[in-house]
């Protein structure tokens, strides 16, 4: 919720508790429920769910930010429009952890994998990090045999399905990609999601033209 909403619903509830004639704390009180309830909900959203509608209303109501821009044309726009997004982060977040995330992504799908391994490697310390190290290397052509168990479950199905997607398994690209997202949760779910999503359609594509 933006924060002129949380002060009007804020305003609301003391003018109710003003007509009932109730103790003032009972305003203070009123608020801190509401604002718990409203950060709750934000964080289970982002965080744990799988519900595709609940993450798209929270991204949308939070497109002036640019990282939710981006993750709203992830699903809904072009390759060029999604890429334009990526390029607004950089400037807004240049020298911070968004840029080795995001400059690195928007690398990778420009071709430039010497580059997105620059962008990465302020993020090496951390499982992300290696974790893209290895999609780098996998969507730049490599054959990668040796990949170490991430934490983190999705990681491993992921790589699994950007080993098919490259080598043109439409059977294992599927199997993969579904794990990968079904085994993530909040943003990294929808994340997932559409990511995938827009592989899939570039190998119907791929098909459609031999």
């Amino acid at each position: 919720m933006k924060f002129l909403q949380f002060i009007v619903v804020g305003a609301i509830i003391g003018l109710v508790v003003g007509m009932l004639n109730l103790p003032s704390y009972t305003i203070a009180i009123a608020a801190v429920v509401l604002f718990i309830g409203i950060m709750g909900n934000f964080f289970y959203v982002t965080m744990y769910t799988k519900n595709l509608k609940k993450i798209e209303k929270v991204i949308k109501s939070n497109r002036k930010n640019p990282i939710y821009r981006s993750l709203q044309l992830l699903a809904e726009g072009t390759d060029e429009e999604f890429e334009e997004s990526l390029e607004v982060i950089l400037k807004k977040y240049k020298n911070t952890k968004y840029e080795g995330t995001y400059g690195a992504l928007l690398a990778m799908m420009r071709g430039d994998f010497e580059q997105a391994h620059r962008y990465n490697e302020r993020l090496l310390h951390k499982e992300v990090g290696q974790y893209t190290n290895y999609i780098i290397d996998i969507v730049s052509g490599k054959e990668i045999e040796d990949v170490p168990a991430f934490k983190q479950s999705w990681m491993n199905s992921s790589i699994e399905a950007h080993k098919a997607f490259m080598s043109h398994d439409v059977h294992a690209f599927e199997d993969f990609s579904k794990q990968a997202t079904e085994q993530a949760k909040g943003i990294q779910y929808y994340g997932n999601y559409y990511t995938f999503k827009r592989m899939r359609n570039k190998l119907s594509e791929e098909f459609q033209t031999q």
